[in-house]
């Protein structure tokens, strides 16, 4: 039986590689998918336990320093309120 050579082996790992990508690719479209999943659930929870008020929600996130000026329009609060607030929500 003859060796196979380099360029042979060469060939072979290239085709494996070729056959590998696309499954990794799934598996991270899935890990994504996943993740946001868990994010969308997770925001649901803690709109609930602001018992749907966003605008209360949207100053704890400033108090929190986890909201951008930029996005005080999504939670109804004014852009002048950007000042943390002492008069916090307490989600726990």
């Amino acid at each position: 039986m003859s060796k196979p050579n380099l360029e042979e082996l060469l060939q072979q790992k290239a085709e494996l590689e070729a056959r590998i990508q696309p499954t990794k690719n799934r598996e991270a479209v899935e890990e994504r998918k996943c993740e946001t999943r868990q994010k969308f659930l997770a925001s649901a929870y803690v709109i609930k336990l602001a018992e749907n008020d966003l605008k209360k929600l949207g100053k704890e996130l400033i108090t929190a320093g986890m909201l951008e000026s930029r996005d005080c329009a999504l939670f109804g609060v004014a852009n002048d309120f950007y000042v943390a607030d002492s008069d916090s929500l307490a989600l726990v």
